[in-house]
C-alpha cells in the first residue's frame, strides 16, 4: 500500500475516534446520573486512547496486543436509532451509544476486510475488537438497568 493511501486511512480512523471522544464527552456532561457521567467519561478516555494509538502508530506494539473474541449480545441490533437532542434520558443515551459502537465495529470490520496489507488488517482487527468491547459493555448495562 502506498504511503499516501495508508495515511488517508489512518487519518479517517483518527477522525472517527475524535468524533467518538466528543460524543462521549458531551454525553457525560448531559447525563443527569453520576453513573452515566462516569460511564461516558470512561468511554471517552478509551476513545482518546484509540486516537493516540493511531496517531503514534507503532505496528510492533499493535502486533503484540492480544485480541480476544468478544461476545455480542445483539441488543443494539433490535433498537431503533434515537436522534441526539437535549434532555435525553439515560436509556436513550445508552441506545445512541450502542448504535454508534455498532457502526464503529462494522466500519473497522469493513476496513479490515477491504485491506490486503497484513499490518493494517491486524490494526483494524484490534480496533474492531475494542469497539466490540464498548458495545458489549453498553449492552450489558442496558440489559441490567433498562430491560430488567
Amino acid at each position: 500500500m502506498d504511503e499516501k493511501k495508508f495515511k488517508e486511512i489512518i487519518q479517517f480512523a483518527i477522525d472517527k475516534e475524535i468524533e467518538a471522544f466528543n460524543f462521549y464527552t458531551d454525553a457525560s456532561k448531559n447525563s443527569k446520573y453520576s453513573g452515566g457521567k462516569e460511564l461516558f467519561l470512561s468511554l471517552a478516555k478509551e476513545e482518546e486512547g484509540h486516537r493516540k494509538l493511531l496517531e503514534n502508530l507503532n505496528m510492533e506494539k499493535v502486533s503484540q496486543k492480544r485480541i480476544e473474541k468478544v461476545p455480542d449480545l445483539h441488543i443494539s441490533d433490535y433498537l431503533v436509532e434515537v436522534e441526539m437532542k437535549p434532555d435525553l434520558s439515560y436509556a436513550e443515551m445508552l441506545r445512541i451509544a450502542m448504535k454508534r459502537e455498532e457502526k464503529s465495529l462494522k466500519l473497522y470490520n469493513d476496513m479490515m476486510e477491504s485491506n490486503t496489507d497484513e499490518d493494517l488488517k491486524r490494526l483494524f482487527t484490534l480496533l474492531s475488537n475494542e469497539e466490540a468491547r464498548h458495545k458489549l459493555r453498553l449492552e450489558k448495562i442496558y440489559d441490567e438497568e433498562i430491560l430488567k
